[in-house]
């Protein structure tokens, strides 16, 4: 028996073979398959929706990872948030939609130790890389209309923890927020 490992260049020239009908019901098949694929393609071929279902089913990941509601059962997996945006960003890119779902899971961290008190360093550390992902993502497109839509939100997570949470946690995220209003003026 082989144990060559098989990639997509084992995979590709048999699927290349394919009917119109067969790929449809290959890709059918992987959409019934589990709710990661179909999450991911309604990210892919969804996402023009204004009411932004496609972002759901990422969002409740990162919700039950970095907020869990039974935190004496369940553990914060913030390795596995940060997972759940990049699925996202592989399925769609966009970055009007990934945004959101980054400062989701900053809101999902404020959330958890607003209600349980302060968490460790590492848990503050992971909090504050992604909240400066978004602000550089921020000041590299250079966009005054993505700043005006996210600004607000970035905002109101700094206001909803500063003076409450310790770590210096909050002068962290006022700095980031200092270094983008820095950027555009």
């Amino acid at each position: 028996m082989s144990t060559a490992k098989k990639s997509w260049k084992d995979i590709k020239p048999v699927v290349s073979g394919f009917s119109s009908a067969q790929l449809l019901g290959l890709v059918q098949d992987l959409y019934r398959l589990n709710a990661e694929n179909a999450s991911f393609m309604h990210a892919r071929f969804l996402s023009g929706d204004a009411k932004k279902d496609h972002l759901t089913p990422y969002m409740t990941r990162i919700q039950r990872a970095i907020s869990p509601t039974q935190p004496w059962k369940e553990d914060v997996k913030l390795a596995a948030g940060r997972k759940a945006i990049n699925d996202f960003k592989k399925a769609n890119g966009n970055i009007r939609d990934t945004l959101p779902l980054m400062i989701y899971y900053v809101k999902c961290g404020n959330d958890f130790t607003l209600e349980f008190g302060d968490i460790d360093e590492s848990f503050y550390d992971s909090l504050c890389s992604m909240f400066s992902s978004v602000v550089q993502t921020l000041i590299k497109q250079q966009d005054q209309a993505l700043l005006a839509e996210f600004m607000p939100l970035l905002e109101a997570e700094l206001s909803r923890v500063d003076g409450k949470i310790g770590w210096g946690y909050p002068d962290e995220l006022s700095d980031h927020l200092a270094d983008l209003r820095d950027a555009f003026e």
